[in-house]
C-alpha cells in the first residue's frame, strides 16, 4: 500500500510528522561489493557496516550510522528492481514523536508500506505519488558505531510503533565527529539532500509537505520545482516536473564537502585516477560538480557559496538542477 497524502492544501493544512533532516538515502545497485569499494575509494565514506545475508552494505563518515545505504537488485531488499532510489530517509527527534506522529496519521486514514526496528533506529515507511518510498525514523541508540558495525547478523524483530516504549531521547549526534578518509578522491561532510523527478508532482508535493511533514521552501505544488526542508532548515530535497529529456526517478544525490580548495583537488585526482566528470557548474551560489557511480546513478559534490533559498526563486528550472 502506498502512503496516501489526503489532508488538504494551504499553509494551515495538517501534518503529521516533523524531521529534522535529510538523514540518509538508500541506493538499490548492482553489485554491492563492487559499490561499496566506489563509495569508499571515489565518494570518501567510510564503511560503516555489513548486512551479507540480505547483499546490503552501509556506509557513513560519522555525521549518522550511514549517510548512504547500498542494497543489492536481486537480493531480499533489493527484489530485482533496477538500480536507482530505494528510499530517502528523514530523521526525527526522538522515539516517541515517531509513535504519536504514526498515531495520528493512522487515525486519519494515512496507510504505509511497512514499520521496521532497525536495532539502532525505528522506522516508519511510506511512499509518494509516483512511487518512491521514503522513511521516517528515530534513533533509539546514541553509540550507534558501538551497536553496529563489522558484519551483522542480528535479526530484525517485528516491531510496530508502541509495540515497545518509545525512546524520548534525543539520540543523534548534534557535532559529531566527521572523519576524513585522506585517500579517497572526495571528503564529504555528510549526503545533505535528494532530488526527485516526478510525474505526479503534485500529489508528491503534498505527501512531502504534510505526511513526512516538510516545510517548502521555495514553490509550492503548481511551481515548475519545489524545495522542501526539515526543522534545522536546510534543503533536504528538491522536487522537479518530469519533461521530456528528465525521466522521472532520482536525479541525484548531493553531498557537501569541506571547501572550494578541496573540491578543486578532488577533480584533479578525479582526473588523475581516469573518472569522468558529468558536468560542473560554477555559480555565484554553488560551485559543485556531478559524477556518477558503477550503476550511473548520479551525484553532486559541492560547495555553497549562498546558501540562502532567496538564490533560487528566480532561476529557470535547469538552472536550479544544479543549485538544489
Amino acid at each position: 500500500m502506498k502512503a496516501k497524502a489526503t489532508t488538504s492544501e494551504g499553509p494551515e493544512a495538517q501534518t503529521f510528522f516533523r524531521p529534522r533532516r535529510l538523514g540518509h538515502v538508500n541506493l538499490v545497485v548492482d553489485d554491492v561489493d563492487r559499490s561499496m569499494d566506489f563509495y569508499m575509494e571515489v565518494v570518501g565514506l567510510e564503511e560503516a557496516y555489513r548486512r551479507p545475508k540480505v547483499k546490503a552494505g552501509f556506509l557513513s563518515n560519522g555525521n549518522t550510522h550511514h549517510d548512504i545505504g547500498l542494497v543489492e537488485s536481486d537480493g531480499p531488499l533489493g527484489q530485482g528492481r533496477p538500480a536507482g532510489l530505494n528510499h530517502t530517509a528523514f530523521e526525527l527527534e526522538t522515539e516517541v514523536e515517531l509513535v504519536a506522529d504514526y498515531d495520528r496519521a493512522i487515525a486519519a486514514g494515512i496507510e504505509f508500506d511497512r514499520t521496521s526496528d532497525h536495532d539502532i533506529a525505528h522506522a516508519v515507511y511510506g511512499c509518494d505519488a509516483d512511487g518512491n518510498q521514503y522513511e521516517v525514523y528515530a534513533d533509539v541508540i546514541r553509540d550507534w558505531r558501538q551497536a553496529r558495525h563489522g558484519i551483522v547478523t542480528k535479526p530484525k524483530p517485528d516491531w510496530t510503533p508502541g509495540s515497545t516504549p518509545p525512546n524520548g531521547e534525543k539520540n543523534y549526534h548534534r557535532d559529531p565527529e566527521i572523519r576524513r578518509v585522506e585517500d579517497a578522491i572526495f571528503h564529504p561532510l555528510r549526503t545533505t539532500h535528494a532530488v526527485l523527478v516526478l510525474e505526479n508532482f503534485e500529489r508528491a508535493f503534498e505527501t512531502y509537505r504534510t505526511v513526512v511533514g516538510l516545510s517548502p521552501l521555495i514553490g509550492d505544488a503548481d511551481s515548475d520545482f519545489a524545495v522542501l526542508g526539515g526543522t534545522v532548515g536546510e534543503r533536504d530535497i528538491g522536487l522537479f516536473r518530469a519533461r521530456r529529456g528528465r525521466a522521472p526517478g532520482l536525479h541525484h544525490v548531493g553531498l557537501r564537502v569541506w571547501s572550494e580548495t578541496d573540491l578543486e583537488n578532488s577533480l584533479k585526482r578525479l582526473a588523475e585516477a581516469g573518472h569522468e566528470i558529468e558536468a560542473a557548474f560554477d555559480h555565484p551560489a554553488r560551485r559543485g560538480v556531478y559524477i556518477k557511480d558503477p550503476d550511473g546513478i548520479r551525484l553532486q559534490f559541492y560547495v555553497d557559496r549562498d546558501s540562502s533559498a532567496g538564490t533560487l526563486r528566480h532561476c529557470d528550472e535547469e538552472t536550479a538542477l544544479y543549485l538544489v
